[in-house]
């Protein structure tokens, strides 16, 4: 599977991830027309709550690093059009619940939801506070602990869904020519 993760520092952030990734013009239900929405630490199923709460947190931020403080990270797990067909609610869940755990360690807020895309890659959009909830400090994990975790989540894949071979990444290699 391909993780990409973008940092972002304007203070509406939170707000306008959260309206995209539940924009009703999305993809937001699969075949049965059922969503799989991922939440940790948010209470509610309200979009102008969880705004609220991702507000609320950054409120007591306890480190700041002039204006550009992070406030929350936009993450994409996305899957090969090919993996699409091996690919269901159970599998998704497995692994965006799994890639959420390894990378927040419980401690920070997280919404997302998956993107059923016809005839495209399945992805989850996933938006995590960018301070812990158990201190309110910077949440921020370095580039070689995002790709160690990366080669986690991917040796799992393979491991226990080796049908999703189409999703293999070469993380942390360049491409090739």
């Amino acid at each position: 599977m391909l993780i990409k993760s973008i940092s972002h520092s304007g203070k509406q952030s939170p707000k306008l991830l959260i309206k995209y990734i539940f924009d009703k013009r999305k993809s937001l239900t699969d075949a049965h027309g059922d969503r799989l929405i991922f939440k940790q630490h948010l209470r509610s199923y309200d979009k102008d709550k969880w705004t609220h709460q991702f507000n609320d947190m950054e409120s007591k931020r306890q480190s700041h690093y002039g204006k550009k403080s992070v406030v929350c990270y936009h993450e994409v797990v996305s899957f090969s059009p090919q993996s699409t067909k091996h690919l269901n609610r159970s599998i998704l869940k497995d692994l965006v619940s799994r890639y959420i755990r390894l990378r927040t360690e419980g401690k920070q807020l997280c919404i997302g939801a998956i993107h059923f895309d016809k005839g495209k890659n399945w992805h989850a959009h996933l938006v995590f506070s960018g301070i812990r909830t158990t201190d309110f400090k910077s949440a921020r994990i370095s580039k070689s602990k995002l790709a160690s975790i990366k080669k986690e989540i991917q040796a799992y894949q393979i491991k226990t869904y080796p049908e999703l071979s189409d999703s293999i990444v070469r993380h942390g290699l360049k491409k090739k020519d």
